[in-house]
């Protein structure tokens, strides 16, 4: 019987990717003494984690927490992984000591066919330098499949990286992702300030979050936080109910404001939206706010900053 392999949520912090990175190291290499190198502020040399394996020889990871965003809900620079990206990386490995036989390029990124090719011409050009060593990269994928094959990697991720330790912890980490997708422009400018296009996407956008624990970026459309699941996997029913209601809540004002648009209420100015009833207007920044009010009495009752 097959199964059933689950999502993990990407460490909010770099420092704990690099412990995530080392823990991998320890059992998918089975180096008991795999460990990280240096310190912040020290020069690395392209590695971040390193330990030696009887099997493969010394190997070295440099991660990079990429493609999410920061505590304040930017993203962070760098996006997806390009060429010259991975080659800067790997060129800053050779000089460390003593010399590995794997380097390991970690990133939170989704995989890519087209690093995956930045990776084998690299190899060639090692190998055609006459470098002994080889090239890869972990993406965020691999991390998961490794998580899922390794229970005690999974346990001890949840338990001393994420620090998962209960039913509420889950909850509150799909509540941060449902904060951060509506802490956004369409939920705090006045509606007629913002474009009409973004203004539908950034819906579409909030709805998605609020119902996959998927949040997109606005540009790349990569997706740049997760959680395990949306409104439906919070097991606080208060919590759960009041979610539903605001997905409700949010279903009920874009298809009012699809309504008020195509019947002529809401014209294009520009892009921008121009209302031609000031009483639609005031009917639906007064849905707008309330879904952003029971938002964040949840976020209150959680314990987490509430939406601004």
């Amino acid at each position: 019987m097959s199964t059933v392999s689950q999502f993990f949520q990407p460490p909010l912090y770099w420092q704990q990717f690099e412990e995530l990175a080392a823990g991998m190291l320890r059992e998918v290499y089975d180096i008991a003494n795999a460990q990280q190198y240096g310190r912040p502020g020290q020069a690395q040399d392209g590695v971040d984690v390193y330990g030696k394996s009887r099997r493969y020889g010394m190997i070295g990871i440099q991660c990079k927490r990429l493609a999410d965003l920061d505590e304040n809900g930017n993203p962070y620079p760098g996006g997806p992984v390009n060429r010259k990206f991975l080659r800067d990386a790997a060129d800053e490995s050779l000089a460390f000591s003593p010399s590995l036989s794997l380097w390991i390029l970690a990133t939170t990124a989704r995989r890519d066919t087209k690093v995956q090719g930045f990776v084998e011409e690299l190899n060639k050009d090692w190998a055609a330098a006459g470098h002994d060593r080889t090239a890869m990269v972990w993406s965020w994928d691999e991390c998961i499949s490794y998580l899922n094959s390794f229970p005690p990697l999974q346990q001890w991720y949840y338990r001393d990286v994420i620090q998962v330790r209960n039913a509420r912890d889950l909850d509150e980490m799909i509540l941060q992702v449902i904060a951060t997708a509506f802490h956004r422009p369409a939920f705090e400018v006045p509606l007629h300030c913002e474009t009409t296009d973004e203004f539908l996407a950034a819906l579409s956008d909030t709805q998605r979050a609020l119902r996959t624990g998927e949040l997109l970026d606005r540009q790349s459309r990569h997706v740049i936080r997760k959680s395990i699941g949306g409104w439906r996997e919070i097991r606080n029913s208060g919590w759960r109910d009041a979610m539903g209601e605001v997905d409700k809540r949010l279903r009920e004002f874009r298809s009012r404001l699809t309504q008020g648009l195509n019947e002529g209420q809401i014209r294009r100015v520009y892009n921008f939206l121009d209302f031609r009833d000031h009483r639609l207007a005031h009917e639906l920044d007064d849905m707008r706010r309330g879904c952003v009010r029971e938002v964040n009495h949840v976020l209150r009752a959680a314990g987490i900053h509430p939406i601004p």
